[in-house]
């Protein structure tokens, strides 16, 4: 053998050994080969599972251990995994996530994850309005809905997942004793619009956490009042 081949062969024996990361894979447009090609080269032992009908679904099998609608619609794997990615996490599936609306076997073995205390770690790229991927597509992350939208976020992060970029991905998952799941209560839900014009005593805690809406909102009206006085 030659020593490539002897690299070769050390580093899938180092990966069986390593516990393997669940991959869950939707159908979401955007950065799917750069996030595909990342994963694939992270040294991490993949499972994929592949939820939907997915245009690239061969490219995805060829970068780990793809798993059969049996394996994972019914119940969470058994493996003991590192952590559960969601690279191509939407707003829908943040929503139904947060709201309880479990329809999707998919939105289930998040749930099943979340309850059983498994890390679960989630790209920002297509469900935060604020992202570069976003705002190409038209994304305004200062309206009020973009608001509501990154107040449902800061709720899901409540609930045990951590959003991330692929560098901070990666390198939670490097880092292994990182991978840990959030504790609950130490991320505070941002202030919306509606929630600073029902209250606006909220805005003056010292712990106040503002959308961009939000705090926009708030200095438009203390500028109409200054202009007013």
């Amino acid at each position: 053998m030659t020593d490539e081949q002897i690299e070769c062969l050390v580093e899938r024996i180092i990966q069986r050994l390593r516990s393997p990361v669940l991959v869950m894979v939707t159908a979401a447009a955007g950065y799917r080969h750069a996030i595909r090609q990342r994963l694939a080269d992270c040294g991490e032992s993949l499972h994929l599972v592949l939820d939907g009908e997915i245009e690239d679904n061969e490219q995805w099998q060829a970068i780990g251990k793809t798993l059969s609608a049996a394996d994972w619609q019914h119940g969470l794997p058994s493996a003991p995994y590192k952590a559960l990615l969601l690279p191509f996490l939407d707003y829908p599936l943040a929503a139904d996530l947060v709201h309880g609306s479990l329809h999707s076997p998919l939105a289930r073995r998040v749930h099943d994850a979340l309850l059983s205390g498994l890390p679960v770690l989630a790209l920002r790229y297509h469900c935060d309005p604020a992202s570069e991927l976003n705002q190409l597509q038209g994304a305004q992350p200062n309206s009020a809905y973009a608001g509501h939208i990154q107040a449902t976020l800061a709720r899901l992060v409540e609930c045990g997942v951590t959003l991330c970029t692929m560098n901070e991905l990666l390198a939670r998952l490097a880092s292994g004793s990182d991978v840990t799941a959030p504790q609950a209560g130490t991320v505070r839900r941002y202030l919306t619009v509606t929630d600073v014009v029902n209250n606006p005593a909220l805005a003056c805690a010292p712990e106040a956490q503002l959308t961009d809406a939000a705090s926009d909102f708030l200095k438009n009206r203390k500028k109409n009042l200054t202009l007013t006085s």
